[in-house]
């Protein structure tokens, strides 16, 4: 059976290791031509090598690399149908951080989400449609404990990925939101060249459940046939969000008692 991947041009960001690596092998499996953009070039090179896509080094912090990568691809595989903005980092962890701490983590986080799609929507209303999907974090939607750089990024990348689906849905541009909680991956202490599905975790508590990566991957490409806009792997975040709503300032003044240090 022919998938409606097969054959279509996808960039995963950030494809090297992690959910992004994840994301790569299920698209590829699909038929997909996959392009696997990360700034540690090997681990791309070893996951394009392996999945038959093209590794291109490079890092999204810079819309010129975006541009160059985007180039690429379409030289290489053709129009780009689907993009994941899937890099991101942690950082800008209180008031006291840096103005190099700010700008690097909003320019990963949130900025790379911007680039990417005035690099490829242009195209992609041209071909009659495509399907931006981005990495976003449950901090997206419910602050708590994540560092304060993390947390506005995430809030900003998510708010400019609901104007692209209220901008360009009609012209067949779909977004699709990947909000976890807690994957298995470099980000909590996982070995990024470890590949492995269920490995020992080298951070565990108090973080709650953990998914892994292939389990995201799955459940964006479930949304994105079903045409749902958020995924979210893990059940509480969908719980957490829909109090948040129901009554903000109990939310708030909860949230905000439950992460006081102890004195």
């Amino acid at each position: 059976m022919t998938s409606e991947f097969s054959g279509h041009c996808v960039i995963v960001t950030g494809g090297g290791h992690g959910i992004g690596r994840a994301l790569a092998e299920r698209f590829a499996a699909d038929g997909a031509k996959v392009v696997v953009a990360d700034r540690h070039g090997p681990r791309a090179q070893k996951v394009a090598q392996r999945i038959g896509g093209l590794a291109v080094p490079g890092d999204v912090a810079s819309p010129a690399a975006i541009g160059a990568l985007v180039e690429q691809a379409v030289a290489t595989f053709g129009p780009v149908r689907i993009f994941c903005s899937n890099a991101g980092i942690t950082g800008g962890f209180g008031l006291e951080s840096s103005v190099e701490e700010i700008d690097e983590i909003t320019r990963i986080n949130l900025l790379a989400h911007v680039w990417a799609a005035q690099a490829v929507v242009p195209a992609m209303l041209e071909q009659g449609g495509g399907h931006l999907v981005q990495t976003l974090s449950s901090a997206a939607l419910i602050s708590g404990p994540a560092p304060m750089g993390y947390t506005f990024t995430k809030h900003g990348a998510l708010g400019f990925a609901e104007w692209l689906q209220l901008t360009y849905a009609h012209r067949g541009i779909n977004v699709t939101c990947l909000c976890p909680n807690l994957v298995n991956t470099g980000m909590i202490g996982r070995n990024e060249d470890d590949e492995a599905e269920g490995v020992a975790y080298t951070l565990t508590e108090g973080l709650g459940d953990i998914v892994e990566p292939e389990e995201c991957a799955e459940q964006t490409v479930a949304a994105m046939r079903e045409g749902r806009f958020l995924v979210l792997p893990h059940p509480q975040v969908e719980r957490s969000f829909r109090r948040k709503a129901e009554d903000y300032d109990t939310w708030l003044a909860q949230t905000a008692e439950r992460l006081r240090p102890a004195t």
